[in-house]
């Protein structure tokens, strides 16, 4: 049982120092937007190769090649998939980086309403702690009403 505690408490301390700041996450997220944005480029530029490849050894020759005609069409098509893939883990990353600016913002929304709770839970306990300190004040007067109302009357005879 003491290792399990032991273990959890080192593997929480760990990741609290190996945590990135919110200034290095917004780097590694602008460094990794940059990079998918080669990789679209380059994966683009391989199909729109491939493509003019197909082009030229089907229509520009005057005996067709198939093998090379192949070739390329299997090349075409891993550069499609490859377009694709950028293109996901594109949305990803910046699925992912809305997600932490959005994140930021409803946590101190959050903190907001929470304090706000809190005091106005105090004003109240406040305005109850008075208003019994009131009720009590008036049952005792109401307690003590009857033997004022005898003696009045026994001061009049």
């Amino acid at each position: 049982m003491m290792g399990a505690g032991s273990t959890a408490l080192l593997v929480a301390v760990i990741t609290r120092k190996l945590e990135l700041t919110r200034a290095e996450k917004h780097v590694h997220n602008f460094m990794m937007d940059t990079q998918q944005t080669k990789r679209l480029k380059n994966a683009a530029a391989n199909v729109l190769r491939e493509t003019w490849l197909i082009y030229t050894h089907t229509k520009l020759v005057h005996r067709i090649v198939h093998s090379r005609v192949r070739t390329h069409q299997r090349k075409f098509l891993l550069a499609i998939y490859a377009l694709r893939k950028v293109k996901l883990d594109q949305r990803k990353l910046m699925d992912n980086a809305n997600t932490i600016a959005d994140m930021a913002k409803t946590q101190n929304s959050v903190y907001e309403m929470v304090s706000d709770v809190n005091n106005r839970q105090y004003i109240m306990e406040e305005r109850l702690t008075c208003l019994e300190e009131k009720m009590s004040n008036i049952q005792r007067t109401l307690e003590l009403l009857p033997d004022m109302l005898t003696r009045s009357c026994g001061c009049m005879k």
